[in-house]
């Protein structure tokens, strides 16, 4: 445990937080925190680490030449101060998979590919993949080690969560006014009440790219459906596995060596209860699976977690220590 690392976050006041909390319960909780926003945060928006103010700055104010790591979650027009980190010798990690597209940056899911670490000091910048790729990564690895896979279809629940605060605020918003009657102006787009699909042809070539990327073993057919729905927290997918023996998964052993993830052989697992017990229990959030299903060929499960606590917070913390080791 190194306690003169410094490390720096950038993200919305809400990643922030997530981030941080996670970070208090690793093996570099004695690391000095200095938060960037990404967002410009209210004045009562503070964030505390180990029960101390840690310093908020903008971007301007950094010299990254102070820092070990960088956490960025920012905007995509706030890129050039992640490249500008890494030039100063400062390890920047992409926590929203900007730059996971890119052949020259290593895109990793911790437990899954961390191999590929190797290839970190080419740019100084390690993407984590979008939570959809992330999440069906850490549920395909351990299948693909034991059984054959060779279909994927994937059903994605996208929160408003997922495309940022200002999003889940517009949702609020709008329920707030069509449940008080009023109706939504005609410029509005519709969020409360309603789905919409988000996928197109280009969507779905860059996930199966990214998906080749992650698990290069993995050759088989992939599609995924993306749907925006009128959730505020919390992401699920329905993944459909085809391929041989998959009546013999043994489901109670299958993912057991892997920390990240839970296996719900009753309950059906959604992700506001999910949210709701991971708050309240003050667990480290997890991946989880339910609702599994089997015959010769194919195999069908749920998965859920919080988007932002799990496929983006911890991840990142997960990905921060895995860097972290490899350096020593």
């Amino acid at each position: 445990m190194n306690s003169s690392l410094n490390i720096a976050i950038a993200a919305d006041f809400a990643l922030t937080e997530k981030l941080v909390t996670i970070l208090e319960q690793s093996r570099l909780s004695t690391a000095n925190i200095t938060v960037i926003e990404a967002e410009k945060f209210s004045e009562e928006q503070n964030i505390r680490f180990n029960g101390k103010y840690v310093e908020q700055l903008n971007f301007d104010d950094v010299d990254w030449r102070e820092y070990d790591y960088l956490l960025f979650a920012g905007k995509l027009e706030q890129v050039p101060h992640l490249a500008a980190a890494a030039e100063t010798g400062c390890i920047a990690i992409d926590v929203l998979g900007i730059c996971a597209y890119l052949t020259d940056i290593p895109a990793v899911v911790p437990t899954v590919n961390n191999d590929v670490l190797a290839d970190l000091r080419l740019r100084n910048i390690v993407s984590l993949p979008n939570p959809q790729i992330s999440q069906l990564a850490l549920v395909l690895k351990p299948l693909l080690q034991q059984y054959q896979v060779n279909e994927l279809s994937v059903t994605s629940l996208l929160p408003m969560a997922y495309f940022g605060e200002e999003k889940v605020r517009e949702l609020v918003g709008q329920t707030a006014q069509l449940l008080n009657g009023v109706p939504l102006s005609e410029e509005q787009q519709r969020l409360a009440f309603d789905v919409a699909p988000i996928t197109g042809r280009e969507e779905l070539n860059k996930q199966r790219i990214l998906l080749a990327k992650i698990l290069p073993e993995f050759t088989g057919q992939f599609v995924e459906h993306q749907i925006q729905v009128p959730v505020f927290y919390g992401f699920s997918q329905m993944i459909t596995v085809g391929g041989y023996d998959l009546e013999q998964v043994d489901f109670a052993n299958v993912w057991q060596s892997q920390p990240l993830l839970t296996y719900h052989p009753e309950q059906i697992v959604t992700p506001v209860i999910n949210g709701e017990t991971e708050e309240n229990t003050e667990q480290l959030p997890q991946l989880h699976i339910s609702q599994i299903h089997t015959d010769d060929e194919q195999l069908s499960l749920w998965a859920v977690s919080d988007e932002r606590g799990f496929a983006r917070a911890r991840l990142a913390i997960e990905l921060l220590q895995l860097i972290d080791e490899w350096q020593d």
